[in-house]
């Protein structure tokens, strides 16, 4: 593999040397995954737990060798159609990148669809061209895309990204039709990550759910401090360059340990500091000024679509960082919010919305970029 001009890698995969720690985690989830075992991943939004996923993969000669890896993402999905969708696209291109033959038997199998694939006229293959509208009756097109990779003749894994999103779904059969499908499969494994953890555990804990005890769990928190610090400096030393101890660990805390912020902060330190240079708190600073004037443009629209009741809590929420009991009448009071059903009711709807995110430790805003804009465009400044 080349060497990257950048070692802190932005918008595609990870490679194990770009990648920090997560050795355990690893372990645990390759383990489960080729020994038949189904896992719940959960972590924050841009915690690492995709780039876990495909440095697992990666590193694995087993799953290398001896398995097909499929992975689709569903954060945006509104319906079973959209899902079943993407899962089939998601067959076919790894198909097509591997075995046209498999690919035809693929499309072969998918009775429902029939006649409404193409063909590339420059080179023969088989071409996945169809619209969602063409998906009549997904339910008939899930099981037909199910038996094709119960019977393909290899061992699988299945990784569906953001899988809480099935419970916003019209179809309220979704969980139970899934359920019915998977526990019949003998030759895969799947992985369900996702990021709202109360809904997770709710699918997958609950005994009146269909997921009930069908999964192993496991929760990414951030990387230890010590850990991302000498995997920075190290980096950086790699390159030519050093970077100082308290920058790293100024930028670790602000974003409580958010891998995609520290990835992004470093990557941007990293392309300002010259080679034979130190990189101090003054460039680590101005990367994070960067990000924040990049997203400014964004963030004021979010807000501007934000209720007035529901933007007070927001902003409550962002000042005190973690908020344990909302209800409380002294958090109600220090921030002159209107009530405790007011409050619950934006709780409600924050969270539902993704601004908001709900942990054991209590509520915080699930973009700790927008907390720091928040703060500092009301007069509460962390940078």
């Amino acid at each position: 593999m080349d060497k990257p001009r950048n070692p802190f890698i932005l918008g595609h995969r990870i490679n194990r040397p770009y990648f920090c720690d997560r050795v355990l985690e690893q372990e645990k989830l390759t383990s489960a995954v080729t020994n038949g075992r189904n896992v719940v991943l959960i972590s924050p939004r841009r915690m690492g737990k995709t780039s876990l996923v495909h440095v697992s993969f990666q590193d694995s000669k087993e799953i290398e060798d001896e398995f097909l890896t499929f992975f689709f993402d569903i954060l945006q999905t509104n319906s079973l159609g959209e899902f079943t969708y993407l899962l089939g696209k998601a067959i076919f291109d790894k198909l097509l990148s591997k075995n046209i033959i498999r690919v035809r038997g693929f499309l072969s199998a998918l009775k429902s669809l029939k006649g409404t694939f193409g063909f590339d006229p420059m080179s023969g293959t088989p071409t996945f061209d169809i619209q969602l509208g063409d998906i009549k009756h997904p339910e008939y097109t899930l099981e037909e895309i199910f038996n094709f990779v119960e019977q393909c003749g290899r061992q699988v894994i299945i990784v569906i990204d953001e899988f809480q999103q099935i419970t916003k779904y019209p179809e309220k059969n979704t969980e139970a039709l899934l359920r019915s499908h998977i526990q019949r499969m003998s030759n895969t494994s799947f992985v369900f990550a996702g990021s709202e953890r109360s809904i997770l555990q709710e699918m997958f804990v609950s005994s009146k759910r269909p997921f009930y005890n069908s999964s192993e769990i496991m929760y990414l928190g951030p990387i230890d401090e010590d850990i991302y610090v000498g995997f920075v400096k190290d980096l950086f030393l790699d390159y030519g360059k050093e970077i100082e101890d308290e920058p790293i660990r100024w930028a670790f805390r602000l974003f409580d340990g958010n891998t995609f912020y520290m990835q992004r902060t470093m990557n941007g330190a990293f392309a300002e500091t010259a080679i034979g240079s130190v990189c101090g708190q003054d460039i680590v600073r101005r990367s994070v000024c960067d990000m924040l004037a990049s997203n400014e443009v964004i963030y004021r629209e979010i807000l501007s679509n934000v209720s007035v009741s529901q933007k007070a809590t927001l902003y409550a929420v962002a000042k005190e960082r973690v908020v344990a009991n909302p209800m409380s009448g002294s958090f109600i009071k220090k921030y002159a919010l209107p009530s405790s059903s007011s409050v619950q009711s934006a709780l409600l709807k924050l969270t539902n919305s993704g601004l908001l995110h709900k942990s054991p430790e209590g509520y915080t805003l699930s973009d700790p970029l927008m907390r720091i804009f928040i703060n500092d465009l009301y007069s509460t400044p962390e940078i």
